[in-house]
């Protein structure tokens, strides 16, 4: 046994009290002299009795009626050794408010509550384990020891306590019960979010769920499973009759108008044959969001998991989801939802219930029986028209908003939208309507507001409907929009949308904010646990308020007409297919890869690479559509404004110029190898290698030199004829052509022309002047050196004289390299330079007062008098600063005279030159806005903060000449004007004021008369001195800029000598064989590059040389066979790829010049049969890929698109354009456009694209083969087309807001490219293919054989069979056309429903679609396959979990070769 010791206590000054007790330590009398101190309604006698069981004592009542959770207790015995309480009790029934209680680590704690009237107290009793109760326990620990029990849904612990003494022993009880108080209605305050971690804890506590709740992921598809669809047999439904509506509702219509009318509580009554009321218990499906438990004392409660409060009574809860009157319609596209709305428009007015409140409501809002439809403004005529079309007895009227209407008119705009059945507006207009919407927020006011401020009409009539058109459009219900429709007052509310999930359930909290539906749309809290955990009843709150028909449900009772599918496949023009491989290499050797995929480098990582993926992918995609679509392939060819668009020869001939343009890089490159490697052998017994090879280098640079000048010399001509050459050819080739005119430059493209070939003659100067100058250095080394040279002898005095030409030539080069910049240079010096010569520098003017003082305007005048004495010492320095720039400026350009040799280091010293310019052109500047300051009396803060920032450089030690620039504006700083208090403008103010004053008196001799007379003609004095300062200001700054121009135009010419300099150094590096072999290496790599690029060159030249010829199949002279896959020879011969390769084996040569060959010379071609081919699924189909079907094969239907009719397609091949030709896909569509002419005439056609430059593109080719044409981005592109019979064409692109838009008049849909995201075209086919569609529709599905486009078509044909639920080698067990029809609109439906909208198309404008990195190989490669006679390519580098491993294989593969 542990020894006994007495409980330890102390008590401080304060009062407080700590007693701390042990399990065996007796209880001390304090505190029961503590306890007996609070009033109790039991006696403190032994001889009363006292209740010891565990039932606690009864607690009076709480007014919020509290649901006891739980009950326990705890229970223990101390000893008592006070012999003055042998027989004592102590009972405190409301312990809680007055004491707090803990329970931690064994050991329970009684602590006084602050402000407790018997002052601080505190108490610790450690318990054995047999004497804790676990359930007494978790009910202390829950609470935290919160006494807050006054509102609803507090949680709290009711606590009695009582202590007996008996023989010498203290028994204490403590009794706990955990309350939890009543939340009688939704619309009381929920718990938030962090009480709901408390509330979470009770629950498991006190009612864990039997079951466990569902984890699976959350999806679209969990709304769309769960919204309502009517039963079939709804035989009610049938007998509805819309008086008013012309047109006749299909089956399901009618059973959506009863349950929208059942959300408006009302019904159609069959016997009577009109509406009548639904009873309020029967208007909708309860809600079960409670589960009932059972309290501490057994009585059945019901609790809300998600709201997370507990009630006896859940009436309040049920009546809240019925007051929620509407809901959302979530109709597939294209099944009625208009027409839907209309009808119930037309059966469920609220003309009875405007009629009963006779004008206003008890909120003082006018009612009426109108129906407030909001929707986007390009479907704004859309709802007008088909109101007219369908129900033309309603009463229409479109609100423009506050900001159309009058002074005062208000009233009257109320009376008037009352007087309709339906309100117009849109979310633009509801946006604009937000600060008219909610009242300003209250603040105290100085004065009273003149005028009243402007309400929304909107917002003071009680609609009795709401309609939200497109109510995805306000999914996260915050948006300007989203707050005004909110607000806005209603007795019933509908949202209208097709696709009311865009990227997951969490955008329904929008509508639920508009809808109103309580607690959710209050507590963000709730609704985030309903979708995080409790989908049963998410799916039951929407099977209650939302609606939803697909076609596939309703497809028998619907009657659109049939639907084609036809993809049509199309080859490039030769043209198009070279700059198409071009690009596509550009990307491969860009992602590491080979031309079929498979990795390059040992480590290679597909995640390094995702990001370039994406940007090559998007960036081919756009050049199958055009080469300019893109901002990256309008710069790569070349990008001009004046030319939206280029023809595929104009398209051959900027191919062309980037192939020249390649070249001469390329020939640069190697040239500049072969001079290096010189480098390394001179100085040395190598150094006549040097010489051959810097003489050969010297021959080439001198012929690109001839060539160069040849191309200026015609582009000269054909600017300005042969006066401008004979000028040019009298000055220099390189002349500036700066005095052109600018407008002049750019119309006739001389700053492009003429400027690329001064460029080009340049750079070859430069790789000249090195070979020349190198080879004089080599002359020089040889005849130097005597082991190579004799000094008597005859080849001496050959060397010498070599040296001295080419260093003279050399020089001669060097000066015509820097003439442009030297001219440059020299125009701006001059030009100073006689402004300097006739004083053409603006003056400034010395500032004089004139003589006349008046008594009260001398102050100002004298005032006056010292601003101008420091403004005219300033004007002094200024003109002394002037000067010595301009001295420094016309300082003469090193090497203008033959006599000056240049040191190497004129960048340095000019740099410093300019270093001391840059401090005096500050300086002046801050000196001006200084000058400016005191004239105005404003300070320049641009000016300011410059003149501040380089002070703070200087004093650091950084920026131009530190030194020089503190102590030029440190001068600067103490001329600058600040005696006078006074600027010119204040003084100009000053005199006014004192004219005015005196003007008042009118005798003619008075003193204030002459004092008027003097200040007016000081005022005019000042005004007019004023007025000359600012225009010397202005003529300062422009000096200012001259001088920073010219010192510029310095700085260029001797960063141009610098470089000239540089380039003729010796080399700097290693020379040893090592580097001379590694630099071999990259000579021959540089020649091979070069050979190539001369290869694409000539075949570029002939497909220029072919012209239209060039699609036609050609003959290769080997087999005399046609080929597709063919090579062209550098010197311009044409054979197949396979006898090329053969010959190649054993002839490295051509088979018909017999020229040499390399490689490098061959250049692979592909002339592809120019037939338009179409796409179907064949049943030996295998790998998962669409294979070709040749055009002459007899037609079938196939699983997703159908074949069409060879001829017909021949028909359209052979339509012929009057014009050059626009690409492959422009002219295909373009001819297939003029073919629907003939052959359906008077059809209409939509034309989709993900990108928006390629409808800008069509466009153009449209107005040029005159067919009629609008597009969604015209204001007026829907009416017209939907009006004009000659539109023929609606340019619709994928980032348009087209959900809801009607084109039932057009019939066919043209897809420019295929597309993975299905959602994206299916929005474009569902404008034409839905209700109200009278014509048979046809879908056009374009793509270019063997790109990008190839892999996506297969891949997303691929996953809508997927949807299907059916294996692609199953396709022939598909059955009947409407079978396959009805399991394409499936897969159509589950394609809309699963895809998140919104994250379909990238965040950069200029982009598509967005592609999953998983698909960016497949959707790169997966057209490519295995060269003829090659092993079939490795399919496993389709998976990410091996891609990285390939690259491993692939270099083990080469080191087995390597030992074979």
């Amino acid at each position: 046994m542990p020894k006994k010791t007495p409980a330890q206590w102390t008590s401080k000054s304060s009062g407080l009290s700590r007693v701390d007790v042990g399990v065996d330590d007796p209880i001390p009398s304090v505190v029961f002299d503590y306890l007996a101190s609070f009033p109790s309604k039991s006696g403190t006698e032994a001889s009363r009795s006292v209740d010891l069981s565990a039932k606690r004592r009864k607690i009076a009542a709480e007014p919020l009626s509290p649901i006891s959770v739980r009950k326990a207790r705890l229970l223990f015995s101390r000893p008592f050794n006070e012999s003055d309480k042998s027989k004592f009790a102590v009972s405190l029934e409301d312990a809680g408010r007055y004491l707090k209680f803990e329970l931690r680590h064994g050991s329970l704690s009684m602590t006084s509550r602050p402000g407790a009237p018997q002052g601080p107290f505190s108490a610790f009793f450690l318990l054995r384990g047999d004497e804790i109760e676990q359930d007494a326990a978790h009910i202390l620990g829950l609470t935290g020891g919160s006494i807050k029990r006054d509102s609803p849904g507090d949680i709290w612990v009711a606590a009695a306590m009582s202590m007996i003494v008996h023989d010498k022993e203290v028994t204490m009880q403590l009794s706990v019960e955990l309350n939890w108080n009543e939340t009688p209605s939704p619309y009381y305050a929920l718990p938030s979010s962090k009480n709901r971690k408390l509330t979470g804890r009770i629950i498991d506590f006190a009612f864990p769920k039997s079951q466990k709740q569902d984890e699976s992921a959350w999806s679209p598809m969990d709304f769309y499973e769960a919204a309502h669809i009517p039963p079939k047999n709804d035989k009610m439904a049938l007998d509805i009759d819309v008086l008013g509506l012309k047109s006749k509702l299909f089956p399901y219509q009618k059973r959506t108008l009863q349950w929208l009318l059942a959300r408006e509580g009302v019904r159609w009554s069959q016997a009577e044959a009109r509406l009548e009321s639904i009873p309020v218990e029967d208007q909708s499906t309860p809600i079960d969001s409670f589960r009932t438990v059972r309290d501490a004392d057994g009585n059945a409660v019901f609790l809300s998991d998600v709201f997370q409060t507990i009630t006896r009574d859940r009436t309040l809860y049920r009546r809240a989801d019925r007051c929620v009157k509407g809901g959302i319609l979530a109709e597939e596209m294209g099944l009625g939802k208009t027409l839907e709305i209309l009808g119930l428009i037309l059966l469920h007015t609220g003309v009875k219930l405007q009629a009963q409140q006779k004008g206003l409501d008890m909120d003082g809002l006018a009612t009426t029986g109108a129906t407030l439809i909001v929707t986007p403004e390009s479907l704004r005529q859309q709802w007008i028209s088909e109101i007219a079309q369908h129900a033309p007895s309603l009463r229409v009227k479109h609100y423009q908003g506050c900001k159309k209407m009058k002074d005062g008119d208000e009233e009257t705009i109320i009376e008037d939208l009352c007087g309709y059945d339906v309100v117009i507006t849109t979310y633009s207009v509801l946006s604009a309507e937000l600060h008219f919407a909610f009242e300003p927020p209250q603040r105290s006011r100085r004065y009273e507001r003149a005028y009243p401020r402007t309400t929304s009409p909107l917002v003071k009539i009680s609609w009795w409907r709401l309609c939200l058109d497109e109510a995805q459009m306000i999914e996260n219900g915050y948006s300007q929009a989203a707050s005004v429709a909110r607000v806005l007052p209603r007795v019933n509310a509908w949202g209208i949308t097709g696709t009311p999930v865009k990227d997951d359930v969490k955008d329904l909290f929008g509508l639920l904010l508009f809808l109103r539906y309580e607690p959710y749309c209050s507590a963000s809290q709730v609704w985030q646990a309903l979708i995080t955990n409790h989908k049963p009843l998410f799916q039951q709150i929407f099977n209650s308020i939302s609606l939803r028909h697909t076609k596939t449900l309703v497809r028998d009772e619907i009657l659109l007409p049939a639907q084609k599918r036809f993809v049509i496949s199309m080859p490039f023009t030769a043209v198009e297919e070279q700059h198409y491989q071009s690009l596509f290499k550009e990307m491969a050797d860009e992602c590491g890869l080979t031309m079929d995929g498979s990795p390059k480098a040992d480590d290679w990582e597909p995640e390094e690479y995702y990001d370039v993926m994406r940007i090559w992918l998007n960036r081919l995609r756009q050049t199958t559509l055009h080469p300019e679509v893109g901002m990256y392939n309008r710069r790569l060819l070349g990008y001009n404004k004046s030319r939206p668009m280029r023809t595929v020869d104009e398209v051959l001939t900027a191919m062309l110029e980037q192939s020249e343009n390649t070249i001469r890089t390329e020939e640069r490159a190697y040239l500049t190898s072969r001079l290096t490697l010189g480098q390394l052998y001179e100085n040395g017994p190598r150094v006549k290698e040097a010489l051959v090879l810097w003489e050969d280098v010297r021959k080439e640079s001198e012929r690109l030199v001839s060539d160069a000048r040849a191309k200026l010399k015609d582009a000269i001509r054909e600017y300005g004829g042969e006066d401008a050459v004979r000028k040019a050819e009298e000055g220099d080739y390189t002349r500036d052509l700066s005095d052109i005119d600018d407008d002049e430059q750019d119309e006739l493209g001389t700053k492009g022309r003429i400027g690329e070939y001064r460029r080009r003659v340049r750079s070859a100067l430069e790789l000249y002047h090195k070979a020349v100058f190198f080879c004089a250095n080599a002359y020089f080394q040889i005849k130097d050196s005597e082991e190579l040279t004799d000094p008597d002898s005859e080849e001496f005095r050959r060397l010498k004289t070599l040296e001295d030409d080419g260093y003279k030539t050399a020089r001669v080069l060097r000066r015509e390299i820097l003439g442009e910049s030297n001219r440059k240079a020299t125009r701006l010096m001059n030009k100073i330079a006689r402004k300097a010569t006739t004083q053409a520098f603006a003056d400034i003017p010395e500032l004089t007062t004139i003589p006349e003082k008046g008594i009260e305007s001398s102050r100002i005048v004298d005032n006056l008098e010292v601003l101008y004495g420091e403004l005219n010492e300033q004007a002094d320095i200024i003109d002394v600063w002037r000067e010595e720039v301009v001295q420094l400026l016309l300082r003469p350009l090193v090497d203008e005279d033959d006599d000056v040799e240049t040191t190497g280091e004129e960048l340095g010293d000019s740099a410093k030159f300019q270093d001391l310019l840059m401090v005096y052109v500050t300086t002046l500047r801050a000196a001006i806005a200084d000058r400016q300051d005191a004239i105005s009396g404003q300070t320049n803060e641009l000016a300011k903060h410059e003149t501040e920032t380089s002070l703070r450089l200087a004093k650091a030690g950084e920026g131009p000449a530190p030194e020089k620039m503190m102590q030029m504006l440190q001068l600067r700083a103490e001329m600058k004007p600040k005696m006078a208090h006074l600027s010119m403008r204040g003084a100009i103010s000053e005199l006014r004021g004192l004219q005015y004053r005196l003007s008042r008196d009118t005798t003619a001799a008075s003193r204030e008369a002459v004092e008027a007379k003097i200040a007016s003609d000081q005022l005019k004095a000042i005004q007019k001195q004023m007025n000359d300062q600012n225009k010397v200001t202005l003529a300062l700054e422009s000096e200012i800029e001259s001088f920073k121009v010219a010192m510029n135009a310095r700085l260029e010419y001797y960063r141009q000598l610098q470089a000239v300099s540089d380039a003729v150094l010796p080399h700097d590096g290693p020379k040893d064989d090592e580097a001379i072999n590694k630099l071999k290496q990259t000579k021959d790599e540089l020649r091979r590059k070069l050979s190539s690029a001369e290869a694409k060159h000539r075949y570029l030249l002939n497909l220029k040389e072919a012209g239209a010829k060039s699609n036609e199949p050609r003959m290769c002279v080997i087999c005399q066979m046609p080929f597709v896959m063919g090579v062209l020879t550098v010197c311009g011969h044409q054979f197949c790829k396979e006898c090329m390769s053969l010959w190649f084996k054993a002839h490295h040569n051509c088979p018909v010049c017999k020229r040499g060959l390399k490689p490098s010379n061959l250049h692979d071609i592909a002339i592809k049969p120019q037939q338009l081919q179409v796409r179907s699924e064949g049943s030996g189909d295998q790998g998962g890929l669409l294979q070709r079907q040749a055009a002459g094969n007899s037609p079938r239907r196939t699983v997703i698109y159908s074949e069409f009719n060879a001829d017909k397609l021949a028909e359209i091949k052979n339509v012929e354009l009057d014009g050059p030709s626009f690409t492959t896909k422009v002219d295909t569509l373009v001819r297939h456009l003029l073919w629907l002419r003939e052959s359906d005439p008077g059809a209409k056609s939509i034309v989709f694209s993900q990108y928006r430059d390629f409808l800008h593109i069509l466009r153009n080719a449209f107005r040029r083969f005159r067919i009629g044409h609008a597009s969604i981005d015209d204001g007026t592109g829907i009416s017209s087309f939907k009006a004009d019979p000659a539109t023929e064409v609606f340019l619709l692109h994928a980032r348009a807001h087209s959900s809801g838009l009607n084109l039932v008049n057009a019939s066919h849909v043209f897809l420019c490219e295929p597309l993975l995201n299905t959602a994206l075209e299916l929005q474009a086919i569902a404008r034409v293919d839905r209700i109200g569609q009278q014509h048979e529709t046809t879908v056009w599905l374009y793509l270019v054989s063997g790109t990008v486009e190839e892999s996506i078509y297969n891949l997303s044909v691929q996953r809508r069979m997927d949807h299907m639920g059916r294996r692609r080698d199953a396709a022939k067990e598909a059955g009947t056309a409407e079978f396959l029809d009805a399991n394409i609109e499936a897969a159509n439906t589950l394609e809309l429903e699963h895809a998140a909208l919104s994250r379909l198309m990238s965040k950069d404008k200029s982009a598509g679609e967005v592609v999953d990195k998983g698909d960016l190989w497949e959707c790169l490669f997966g057209h490519v396959g295995p060269e003829k006679g090659e092993a079939a390519r490795d399919g496993r580098i389709q998976e990410k979990a091996v891609m990285s491993h390939l690259a491993g294989e692939a270099a083990e593969g080469r080191r087995h070769e390597g030992n074979l």
